[in-house]
Formats: C-alpha cells, structure tokens, sequence
C-alpha cells in the first residue's frame, strides 16, 4: 500500500489544477501511487464530470484534548465564505477573489512588492496553509508587514477574508505578523468578531475555535452587547435579549448591532462562544511591562492562556504571574509547579496548552508505571539497555540549555526514589545523561508535576467556600481564599512527598471542581466534537478498516444552555470530572442518535442525502435526539 500523500506534493496538484480541493488533490495521488506527474493527469481527464465542490480546510489541531479524535476525522468543507443572503446589505458578503497560479509558483516572493490581492486569493482557495502564510510573510520588513495586511480589498478588510477561511492557525499566523483582530467594516463599523459569529457554513467546533482565536489575540468582546454573554449560560430569546437587558446598546461602538442584525446573533451565538465572550470581558487588562517581557522572551500568546481551556480561571492565572515573575527576574534556575487537583479537570489540558503557546516542547510521561528511578531516567552504566537511555532522559539532552516543559502526570505514583533523583535538576539545574556521563543545563525546564495526593483537601475547601470561588467576580477575594489553600496545600505536599523535594517547588496551583455554571460547557465542547464527527461524508473503501457508516448527519442543538445543564446535572460526577459528562454524553445522545441513524435506511451511500437530528428536552425534562424526517 502506498504511503500517505505528502502535504507539498498535495499542494502541487492543487497548484497545477485550478479548482482542485485539497480531498481531490490526495485521492489522485493515492490512485497514482503519489506521482504528481500522473495525479495531475488523472485529475485532468475526470475534471470536466467532477461536481463543484469548496476547498477543504487544513486546519491543523488545535483544541482541547477531550476532542481530540476531531481531527482524525474527515469532515465536509464548511470553508466557502457564503454568508446571509444579499438582501442583508449589513453583513460583509465575501468575494471570491480570483487564484493566481504564477503567484502561488513564485517562491520566494519579491520583497518589494507585496500582493496582497494575490495572497488572500490563494488563502481563500485553499492552495496556502498555515506554514505557507508564514514562509511567505517572513520575506517582508516586518515593520511594514502591519499596513499591508490590513488594507481593504474591494472594500472589506484584508482580515475579514482570513477570517472566513476559519482556519485558526492561517488566522493566528496573519494576526501574529501584525493584522488587526479589531478590524471592522462599513460605516457602522461592523466588527471582525461579529462576522466570525455569523459567518454560515461552519460546525459550531469551527465557529467556536475562530472566536477563541481572535479574543485571545485581544479582540473586545464589549463591542457585542453585554446582555448576549452575561449571564453565558442561558438560552437566549428568539430574537435576541430584551430591550431592558440592552442597557449598553446605544454606545458608539454598537452602531452596527440593530434589531435585525441582534435577532441573527441571537440564533447564531453557541454556549461555548457565549463563555469565551463572557470570560474575555472580564479579563484585566495586561500592562506594558508585562507585555513586553512576555514578547522579548517569546511568550506573548500566554496572554490568551485563559481562553484555551474551559474553567480554572484562577489556576490560569497564578500560571501567568508565575511566569511572568520567572521571566522578569530572568532566573537561573527551573520553575517547578505542581498542578493538584481532581482527574479530568484540566491538568493534563493546561500543560499541553501551556506549551503550545509558548511554542515549547513538551515531554509527558506516565509515572503510574514508574516504580523506580531507572524507570524514568533509565539505567546507568553497565546495566542493560543503558545505550538506549530513556525518553525523558533523551529529552533533556536534546534541549540541553533551551527551554522546555516536562510533564509528570499522576507524580503520587512514584516512590522516594524518584524524588532524590529530581532534587538535584530541580534545584539547580543540572542533570547527567545516563548514557554518557555528560552534564546536561536543564536550568530553562518547567517542570510541571500532576498529582492527585491533595485531593479531598481541595475538594473540602471548594464545598465550604463555593459562592466566593464560583459565583464571585472579586479577583483578589478568590485570590486570598486560593493562597490560603495553597498554605494548607504545601503542608500537606510536605507530609507526603517530604520536606527535600517540597523545598524545591517553585508553587503549587490548585485545580477546583467546575462550578455549576461551567460544567455544562464540558458537555457542550463534547456535542460541538459530535456534530463534528457525524457530519463526514459515507464511505465504503476497499479497506474495510476505513468505511465510514455513520454521517451524512446533521445536527442542531435547540436551547442549548438547558441542554447541557440537564446533561451535566445527571452525569458530572467531581472525581472524574470531564469524563464523568463525556460518557453521559456518548450515553443519553450520541449511542440514541446512532441507533436512530442506522435504522433509518436500507444501506450506506456515499450520496446518500443529509440526515438530520434535534438535540433538545423533551416535555419530561429528559435530554433527546429527535429525528428531523
């Protein structure tokens, strides 16, 4: 069997045959065993009976890991930048601007001629992925990088037209090289966020994912009014908030938002984008000095740290402050945090998202199955297999004086040991590769310990202090509550782990339970992957390991709020956390939806028509999958 098409030789088909989707361009290569030379002949002889069909999205994974099997999955385009009809001269209505194939062939481009026209044509199309963009912008001034890509084209802003690729790593890249998140259009000054919202032809999972993007490049939330977002968690009106929930609606900046235009968010806006509005809004402010140390030490996207997780906002926080006095004091020692608290309630998540904004590797390692110290670091000199040493040992010797994160998942696990051994790396820094002897600078490491051992602490305090952690929007009272149990945290790490290596440990943040509020968006992000997932195209391969027998679905959630607070209300269990409303999920809509599905037809096609599906409570207060016939 051959090998999986290459992303440059998929691009190069693309390229040489205008129209071509990404899904087409890798199914001519795989039929002519990844020659480009034979794929776009084959392209070219069936062209003329192909249908018309949108570009695909490359959109690289970028979400929380309770998703994580979206992008194995293979969706329906919902790329075309389509939106309300034309009778709604207030919504920008996209042009399809025109591709140019001597364009995309000129690599490098000339860095004196920057075409912007030319460029969003290629984006828009699908011939330029997130690693394109870059190359491409990369051989420009960046000083004057800015006031190109935010320059209108037939009169919509350069930023409009990313945006409605809803690609959030393209939006990322375009935004991180100076394009502008506020960008706004027309005389009313409709905003880019605005037009994220109500962009069609999107899953939710997207349309969520491209308002998470720009509110975390600092797009304000406050030019929607208030009365959409605050309170998140409820089902707003057919036709949008009340006029005396509207007590913000005449502020200069919302001359867009009139009652036909509020009528359209209304049914637009999800739950999880309701929060992240809600959530930005109250964000303070980051000063000057705290930005420009981020930045000069390359973590300025840790600004928007806040938004890539669902809860723990004050274990978001303190990770923030942390860093940025880390950073700041430029230390020569590591920063060792341990992130305690309930399984599935974001360690693992923040860690990873924590690394990826920073742009650091990250090693993980499962210390439920380390007993001893060999077992993680491997053995020494001359006992078997030292050679190979060990993957975290192999770690800290390839970014031997860089910065880099290691992750110690369920750290309670290990013995005292373990612990002697990270005293030493710990406290100063230093660490010798079992292979060799050699001497390794691991003073850059964070190291991040998941454990936990601290457990029923947390969980007493969360029950005796639960309106000022969860229903309270005082910062510093739940801040002074927080250091206090972290007072009563290290005690209790100390008595545990002992007092040598609890020296060594720069904080220790605490994970809480959700609130009542922000437990129903763990079950949201799970039906927004579900809908995700049905909607893929049918198919019958010659490989029975590939068919696809579920999709072809539709799926539209009716009062969504209701809907995964009754969802969550059954099944969140404060052990397990997101799991726990996972498997309720799978249990009260996904296996319902599936089985209705199935017996709703005589065989699979891969054309065979859209099957669509309500996802909302019945007369009984019961959550269910009504099928649409």
């Amino acid at each position: 069997m051959s090998s999986t098409p290459s992303e440059e030789d998929i691009s190069r088909v693309m390229a040489e045959c205008s129209g071509c989707s990404r899904d087409t361009a890798t199914n001519c290569l795989e039929m002519c065993e990844n020659d480009v030379e034979k794929a776009i002949l084959k392209y070219k002889s069936i062209e003329e009976f192909l249908p018309s069909e949108p570009p695909s999205d490359d959109e690289s994974f970028f979400s929380e890991s309770v998703t994580e099997h979206e992008s194995q999955v293979e969706t329906k385009s919902f790329d075309s930048p389509t939106v309300l009809n034309d009778e709604n001269s207030w919504m920008p209505t996209l042009p399809s601007l025109p591709v140019s194939q001597e364009f995309i062939g000129r690599d490098p481009p000339d860095p004196a001629v920057f075409e912007l026209r030319e460029l969003l044509g290629t984006i828009q199309a699908g011939h330029f992925d997130a690693n394109r963009v870059r190359n491409h912008l990369g051989h420009y001034d960046k000083e004057k990088l800015p006031t190109y890509l935010n320059e209108t084209i037939d009169g919509y802003p350069a930023m409009f037209y990313i945006i409605s690729t809803n690609n959030v790593e393209v939006i990322r890249e375009w935004i991180k090289h100076g394009g502008d998140p506020h960008a706004v259009w027309g005389p009313n000054a409709f905003p880019a966020i605005a037009f994220a919202i109500l962009n069609r032809n999107q899953t939710m999972l997207k349309a969520s994912k491209t308002l998470k993007t720009l509110l975390r490049f600092g797009a304000d939330p406050r030019v929607l009014p208030r009365a959409f977002y605050q309170p998140y968690c409820r089902d707003l009106p057919e036709g949008g908030p009340v006029q005396e929930e509207l007590v913000d609606i005449n502020d200069d900046n919302k001359q867009w938002c009139t009652e036909e235009v509020r009528a359209y968010l209304a049914e637009a806006l999800n739950l999880t984008q309701r929060y992240d509005l809600y959530r930005a809004s109250k964000i303070k402010p980051h000063s000057g000095r705290e930005k420009e140390v981020l930045n000069r030490q390359g973590a300025g996207e840790v600004l928007g740290l806040h938004q890539m997780i669902v809860a723990q906002s004050i274990a978001t926080r303190w990770l923030q402050n942390k860093l940025l006095v880390y950073l700041a004091l430029q230390k020569k020692k590591p920063l060792v945090l341990v992130f305690a608290g309930p399984s599935g309630h974001g360690k693992t998540e923040l860690a990873k998202r924590f690394g990826e904004l920073m742009s650091l590797d990250l090693d993980e390692e499962d210390c439920t199955v380390v007993k001893q110290e060999n077992e993680l670091f491997g053995p020494r000199p001359p006992y078997s297999g030292y050679e190979e040493g060990s993957s975290l040992n192999n770690f800290l010797v390839r970014k031997n004086g860089q910065r880099c994160i290691v992750f110690l998942d369920e750290f309670e696990k290990t013995g005292k040991e373990v612990h002697n051994t990270l005293l030493l790396p710990f406290q100063s820094g230093r660490y010798e590769d079992r292979r060799n002897g050699n001497i390794i600078d691991c003073s850059k490491t964070i190291w991040i310990i998941a454990t936990n051992q601290l457990d029923n602490h947390i969980h007493e305090y969360c029950k005796a202090n639960e309106q000022a952690l969860f229903y309270s929007e005082d910062q510093d009272t739940q801040d002074k509550l927080v250091e206090k149990l972290c007072r009563q945290l290290r005690t209790e790490f100390t008595g545990h782990f002992g007092a040598p290596l609890s020296g060594r440990i720069t904080e220790i943040l605490p994970f809480l339970v959700f609130s009542p509020q922000e437990a129903p968006l763990i079950a949201h992000l799970q039906l927004m992957n579900l809908e995700a997932e049905v909607l893929r195209q049918v198919r019958l391969a010659l490989n029975k390991e590939e068919d696809v027998y579920v999709g072809n679905i539709s799926i539209r959630i009716k009062n969504d709020a209701t809907v995964c607070t009754t969802l969550t209300r059954e099944g969140y269990d404060k052990k397990t956390g997101a799991r726990s409303i996972n498997q309720v999920v799978e249990r009260v809509v996904e296996d319902p939806l599936v089985s209705k599905y199935l017996k709703n037809g005589d065989e699979f096609d891969e054309n065979q028509p859209t099957t669509s599906f309500i996802i909302d409570v019945d007369f009984d207060g019961e959550v269910e999958a009504r099928l649409i016939l």
